[in-house]
């Protein structure tokens, strides 16, 4: 048999529930996963080989009106369609219980002017609201894509394919629809050799992961707290016989956010300590010491040094 192999570029607003259908694809946590929108910040691959067939997919950062924001948040769009000059087949992810929206007719507008690739349209989250609103919230998404569709069409500025005429639903969080969807994906593949080992998970090394997981613990415990402006670096990460040593900074953006992260008597910072702990030894299936710091580092958001340094995001060449 021929073997298969293709990127797949997962798109769509924020907390459109991309990073939560990547580990659900992949069977395995890899992503950072929270309640509050724009939690992802990178590209992130994510490698599922099955039989002949290699899938890369590609999450990145929620598509969002960056004007005004800090550079960091204009940064992130930038690598969010970065993804698409690589990508082999685009998943457009929409929250079915927000419905379509003026954002979602933009970026897809973008999608279908500029790439001639073939796209898939998902509906998600749809496990978050009773059936009756699963229903009403595809029809809006399906008459929303259809009439933006028709009105490129009539101009004869369709490149992008998109399958089928409606939108699919997913969640996420039932496995059958999961492994519906991805046997469907895999179908899509081009033909190729395989660019990753059968066991590989990702290309990030293993110190981005563990750096996300504490930074997905932080999201969780101070989501209304603490604004965007936090970053993790892995200062120490050592393998030993019977235990991992590892060595955080939280990184913030000013001396009174410290103080939340760190919280009275150190209480905060203690439990996030605990979680992080607990997620990094399910995740390296070892033993952890983990220590914590904090750091300030005012105006870290608005430097590409500092982007670069403390969320290794780097703005990619030639994106508009």
């Amino acid at each position: 048999m021929n073997k298969k192999c293709g990127y797949i570029a997962l798109l769509g607003r924020p907390n459109a529930g991309k990073s939560t259908f990547l580990n659900a694809f992949l069977g395995a946590k890899l992503a950072v996963v929270s309640n509050k929108p724009q939690t992802t910040r990178n590209k992130i691959l994510g490698v599922y080989t099955d039989g002949e067939s290699q899938a890369l997919l590609l999450d990145t950062p929620g598509i969002h009106k960056a004007q005004g924001l800090p550079k960091m948040n204009q940064v992130m769009n930038k690598v969010a369609w970065s993804v698409l000059a690589d990508a082999d087949f685009v998943c457009y992810l929409i929250d079915v219980t927000q419905g379509w929206t003026e954002e979602d007719a933009k970026w897809v507008e973008g999608i279908l002017k500029k790439y001639n690739k073939k796209a898939l349209l998902l509906a998600t989250k749809s496990d978050k609201v009773k059936m009756e609103e699963v229903e009403q919230g595809m029809i809006n998404i399906a008459e929303g894509f259809q009439a933006l569709s028709e009105k490129i069409s009539a101009l004869g500025e369709i490149k992008c394919q998109f399958i089928g005429e409606t939108p699919q639903a997913i969640s996420s969080k039932r496995p059958e629809e999961v492994a519906q969807m991805r046997h469907f994906i895999l179908d899509q593949l081009p033909q190729a050799e395989w660019l990753y080992a059968e066991d590989d998970l990702t290309d990030r090394p293993q110190k981005f992961v563990c750096a996300e997981i504490i930074r997905e613990q932080i999201f969780r415990q101070l989501g209304q707290e603490l604004p965007y402006k936090i970053a993790v670096i892995i200062e120490l990460f050592e393998h030993k016989k019977n235990v991992t040593d590892i060595s955080a900074t939280i990184v913030v953006d000013r001396d009174s956010h410290k103080g939340i992260v760190i919280g009275k008597n150190g209480s905060r910072i203690k439990s996030l300590g605990t979680d992080a702990r607990i997620s990094l030894e399910r995740h390296l299936e070892r033993k952890v010491f983990l220590e914590l710091f904090v750091k300030v580092k005012p105006g870290w958001t608005e430097d590409s040094n500092m982007l670069l340094e403390f969320a290794n995001l780097q703005e990619p060449d030639d994106v508009k």
